[in-house]
């Protein structure tokens, strides 16, 4: 078991020991205070690049073309969608005009000028082609 002693028992002396203690706790100390102050700086530092980033063209006076276009907008309603597609839901009944044999009424209208799809066309020329003689009743 002397060798247990051994290792466990430092070759010097108590005071020794002591001053080189204090010497490394007042070393450590010092590196704490350091480390300290530059946390506080990386602090404020944080602080200011974060009300810099949270500034847009609503809270400052920056110019909206500024603005992150990757941010959303805030919505202007907190109403949540229906989940309804828009227009007529399925099981309304739909009303349209039926066409008529005998119209009250017939109406021709003239197409002046030329067709740019199909070609020139003669001012006043009958239209070529097939044509829909569609006839609507009156409400």
């Amino acid at each position: 078991m002397p060798e247990q002693h051994a290792l466990t028992h430092s070759p010097e002396s108590p005071d020794d020991e002591l001053k080189r203690l204090h010497e490394r706790v007042a070393e450590q100390a010092v590196i704490i205070e350091g480390q300290t102050a530059t946390i506080e700086q990386m602090h404020e530092r944080i602080q200011e690049l974060e009300a810099r980033l949270a500034k847009d063209s609503h809270n400052s006076s920056r110019p909206p073309s500024s603005d992150s276009p990757f941010k959303k907008p805030p919505p202007r309603s907190r109403r949540q969608p229906g989940g309804r597609k828009p227009g007529g839901q399925p099981g309304r009944r739909g009303v349209t005009r039926s066409l008529v044999d005998d119209p009250d009424q017939c109406v021709i209208i003239p197409l002046p000028g030329t067709c740019a799809g199909a070609g020139a066309a003669a001012p006043g020329s009958p239209l070529r082609g097939s044509q829909s003689d569609a006839k609507w009743s009156r409400w």
